[in-house]
């Protein structure tokens, strides 16, 4: 910085340390609490409102149930697939050391043998278990529910159905206790945290409506006739 330079700009910041210094002597102390203590209460308004209208936004969830069996259909399935996958790769070379050997009968055992744990296995452990309910939640605000069960590849698969989209079967099928939306589900109700729910999804909190006679009774037959 050369000297005409500084001899310029030493006058600017003295006229404006004068006039902050004339400011905060000739300006009562108390409006200037006021002052800071308004933007301070504005600030807090804002904040508030801001942090209310997350809460708000916010869905109340409760969970409710958990498959005691989830860990090991989880751990199976995945075994499962990847041996598949590793079957799946060695299969060319498996089949050309295996055609070889120039035995019809041990071709066929072999290939069938591949065959049944590549693709078989990881189907059958799926019909027997795409049925569980691995956790289930509350959500409050709606009174409805989330079921999540397992899909093929060992991915989590959700669904949201209220008491009224459940049916409940007169003879359950094997691993079936309910059909949502058509669905059928696996449920243990010896697992339930709130048995309540329980209750309400079986439809054991509705009045119980009894069928004797789906016939007339025989003296009423008798007059018709």
């Amino acid at each position: 910085m050369s000297l005409k330079t500084y001899i310029r700009v030493v006058p600017l910041v003295r006229n404006f340390l004068n006039c902050q210094h004339t400011f905060l002597t000739r300006t009562p102390l108390c409006q200037i609490k006021n002052t800071c203590r308004t933007s301070f209460s504005l600030f807090n308004k804002f904040d508030l409102r801001l942090y209310s209208t997350d809460t708000k936004s916010k869905v109340k969830v409760k969970h409710i149930y958990y498959g005691p069996l989830t860990p090991q259909i989880k751990a199976i399935k995945i075994f499962s697939l990847s041996s598949s996958l590793v079957g799946v790769i060695a299969q060319p070379f498996l089949y050309t050391e295996i055609a070889r050997t120039g035995n019809v009968a041990i071709i066929a055992a072999a290939y069938t043998f591949i065959g049944f744990f590549t693709v078989v296995t990881p189907i059958l452990l799926h019909f027997i278990t795409k049925k569980y309910v691995t956790h289930m939640e509350y959500i409050e605000d709606t009174g409805s529910y989330i079921a999540r069960t397992v899909n093929f590849f060992c991915l989590t698969k959700t669904i949201e159905f209220t008491p009224d989209d459940v049916t409940v079967p007169d003879i359950p099928g094997m691993f079936t206790s309910i059909h949502v939306k058509g669905i059928p589900l696996f449920l243990d109700p010896r697992v339930f945290e709130y048995p309540e729910h329980y209750a309400r999804i079986m439809g054991f909190d509705k009045p119980l409506d009894f069928k004797l006679y789906q016939t007339p009774p025989v003296g009423d037959q008798d007059k018709k006739n």
